[in-house]
């Protein structure tokens, strides 16, 4: 059997490791992660077994990444289709400091990282181990806030407290004609809205569905809010939302639950 098909074939099991690991350590002379070596810094057990069997295997495990779509305009992503620096929790362990894409079309998270042989590598972590995520400044959580949808939804959320803004990104493909290139297209992203008031989710559409889930004794100010700040719900970045919220939680401070 050959060496490379005996690694292959090896379990996770510690005392297998720990005999590749000091094989490796006889066989192998060349720089680990990227790194020159030194005299003074042989590679140590934790970094030869992280060469025998890779990367932390909950992050990475997940199906490799291809393009499903490859005569498609556009793309199914959040933002502008490449990665962003983000975290995610993956069953209850948070990792920090890790490049991430968010499919909106597909609901999957994908991580971007560099194998031990510096090439980068893509792949769709299993969307029902992933707690929750942070994409550049957008924070998401698996929810099942609406009964009409099966499944756990990834939904951004904005606030806290009594008020709650959640936003469900959603895209489409179409079929497009005119271009023997392509075949179908990604639409611009949509937004589905959510507000959480005193522990009670309701779903809105515009500036009037949404200002009626208010009480009635603030509805006037909330508009007056609405037109202040010229908040186009539509439209308005996580930024301009997350400042209109804690004015409206200002608001309902004085309001009884």
């Amino acid at each position: 059997m050959k060496f490379y098909d005996h690694i292959h074939q090896m379990t996770f099991d510690v005392s297998r490791a720990l005999a590749t690991a000091t094989l490796l350590f006889c066989l192998v002379q060349f720089p680990l992660h990227g790194q020159e070596p030194s005299a003074d810094s042989p590679p140590g057990y934790g970094e030869l077994v992280d060469w025998a069997y890779g990367q932390d295997q909950e992050l990475v495990n997940g199906l490799q990444y291809y393009n499903r779509n490859p005569r498609s305009l556009g793309h199914p992503y959040l933002l502008e289709g490449w990665v962003h620096q983000g975290s995610v929790r993956i069953r209850g362990k948070f990792y920090n400091n890790i490049w991430l894409k968010y499919d909106i079309y597909a609901q999957q998270l994908e991580v971007e990282y560099q194998t031990i042989n510096g090439a980068d590598n893509q792949v769709i972590l299993v969307s029902d181990r992933v707690n929750d995520f942070y994409i550049g400044s957008y924070y998401f959580k698996k929810l099942k806030l609406e009964e009409e949808l099966d499944d756990e939804q990834f939904y951004q959320i904005i606030g806290g407290g009594r008020l709650v803004w959640y936003i469900r990104w959603d895209k489409k493909l179409v079929p497009i004609s005119g271009d023997p290139r392509f075949i179908e297209e990604f639409t611009s992203p949509k937004r589905n809205y959510l507000l959480e008031l005193d522990g009670s989710v309701h779903p809105f559409s515009n500036k009037r569905s949404f200002v009626d889930l208010f009480p009635e004794s603030v509805q006037k100010d909330i508009k007056k809010l609405i037109k202040s700040n010229q908040l186009q719900i539509r439209s308005a970045s996580t930024e301009q939302l997350e400042l209109f919220i804690m004015a409206a939680s200002n608001i309902l401070e004085g309001v009884k639950r």
